[in-house]
């Protein structure tokens, strides 16, 4: 009785030891090919830059996403643990324009990379009170005087992976005609789904909406659409009463039956008034990086189909 303890204890332990070697194995193979020493280790602020970087760099580049999918950059605060990721990252890409000003604060903390402003490369709009697409927020000390959400342009986005491009073959060089190649191939796929997009928008004959806040003025531009309320007069900014009524008197004066919220910000004040109102409420995402929106072209779809949706 006691020897056959022993014996299966013995067989116990070795099975144990064959198991762990197993797991020991292939996580080591994982970790091996998982790591590239001939990768160039790059970063994006945001998803929808962070998605471009991936088109163009491809298996050259080791990405790195600094805003988690569901965050707002509005509100975000870097993690230690974020700053350690980024240390010998070549390029870090940032949208500029106080969007994602919390890297700037932590500048020092990655003396070895190369913080890239995007919006040096692409058509920026000036806020004008007069024009409804593009309105001043309420925060004047944090505003540039520019609408930061240039990203939502698919014209910008072209020229954003062309940026891209350039940077990746100024610090490689040995693979500028491959992360040209990508970059064509990518702005192919966009200008295909663009003019499918267009087409599909330019048939509505009502074009207002009322959205979250005001990230909306560049795809509102591109695709001729009419941005007549905001909610929030700045992100994380509950409005006053008297914004409220103005916002309540324009949504029934043009009969709007839906009005946007954006999945990184709170939408329980928004939906109070929803109730009050009888409208229903859906969603526009400035930012995406998750499921039905994992990358830019799914992201500008899903917010073009949810307009169509909602005015056709």
């Amino acid at each position: 009785m006691k020897k056959g303890r022993i014996i299966l204890s013995l067989l116990i332990i070795i099975i144990l030891i064959i198991i762990g070697n197993v797991i020991f194995t292939k996580s080591h193979k994982n970790k091996n090919q998982e790591i590239n020493p001939n990768q160039i280790k790059v970063a994006a602020t945001i998803f929808p830059i962070y998605d471009i970087l991936k088109n163009v760099g491809g298996d050259k580049i080791e990405p790195i996403l600094i805003l988690p999918p569901g965050a707002s950059p509005h509100t975000f605060e870097i993690s230690p643990e974020q700053i350690k990721n980024l240390q010998n990252a070549k390029i870090i890409f940032t949208i500029g324009q106080n969007l994602d000003s919390w890297l700037n604060n932590i500048a020092d903390a990655i003396p070895n990379s190369q913080l890239f402003d995007l919006y040096t490369q692409v058509n920026l709009v000036t806020l004008d009170a007069t024009n409804p697409n593009h309105r001043p927020d309420e925060d004047e000390e944090k505003s540039t005087g520019y609408d930061p959400h240039y990203w939502l342009n698919p014209e910008n986005a072209i020229l954003i992976a062309k940026a891209t491009a350039k940077q990746l073959s100024i610090v490689d060089s040995a693979n500028i005609s491959y992360y040209e190649e990508r970059s064509n191939n990518f702005i192919s796929q966009l200008t295909k789904a663009d003019k499918g997009w267009k087409e599909k928008l330019d048939n509505l004959s009502e074009k207002n909406i009322v959205v979250f806040h005001d990230a909306w003025g560049y795809f509102a531009d591109h695709f001729n659409l009419n941005i007549i309320g905001t909610f929030e007069p700045f992100p994380g900014q509950e409005p006053t009463p008297k914004y409220l009524t103005e916002l309540q008197k324009t949504v029934e004066e043009n009969n709007i039956q839906t009005l946007f919220v954006e999945p990184q910000l709170s939408q329980e004040s928004i939906t109070t008034l929803a109730s009050d109102l009888g409208v229903k409420i859906d969603v526009l995402d400035p930012l995406g990086g998750v499921e039905g929106r994992n990358n830019y072209i799914e992201l500008i779809n899903f917010n073009v189909e949810n307009i169509y949706n909602l005015l056709k």
